[in-house]
């Protein structure tokens, strides 16, 4: 079982706090188990934190580093194992020769509705709890 959300923002350069650290590391998912699953409700044998990869807006960044032959795609924590096989297909196109795809244009970091992500030095990453 495991929560899912926005967690803590970190320097990504350090580590993030250790699971249990806060209070609502266990106590959101043990009120939910406690709801949801009464018979699971017994001690915690496990906890950690994960580090997400995320930009400010929530939404991917797959772009090339001008003059460079450097793709990158990022901020896929959370929700993008379910883009990975079609963005993956367009990116592998776009970085063997072929022109890039329109579907990867509203995440490149020049995009206008992206001006608060380029003005951002790099991703944030957030600890994600599971327990």
């Amino acid at each position: 079982m495991g929560r899912h959300d926005g967690g803590e923002d970190f320097d990504p350069r350090g580590q993030p706090l250790a699971f249990g650290s806060l209070a609502s590391d266990e106590g959101d998912v043990r009120g939910f188990v406690r709801r949801f699953l009464p018979g699971a409700a017994g001690a915690l044998k496990r906890g950690a934190s994960c580090r997400y990869d995320r930009t400010p807006d929530e939404d991917f960044l797959i772009d090339r580093v001008p003059g460079l032959p450097v793709w990158y795609a990022t901020g896929f924590s959370g929700h993008g194992f379910k883009f990975a096989p079609a963005l993956g297909r367009h990116l592998a196109a776009w970085i063997s020769g072929e022109d890039r795809s329109p579907l990867l244009a509203p995440f490149a970091r020049r995009n206008p509705g992206l001006s608060a992500l380029a003005k951002a030095s790099a991703p944030r990453e957030s600890p994600k709890h599971n327990t």
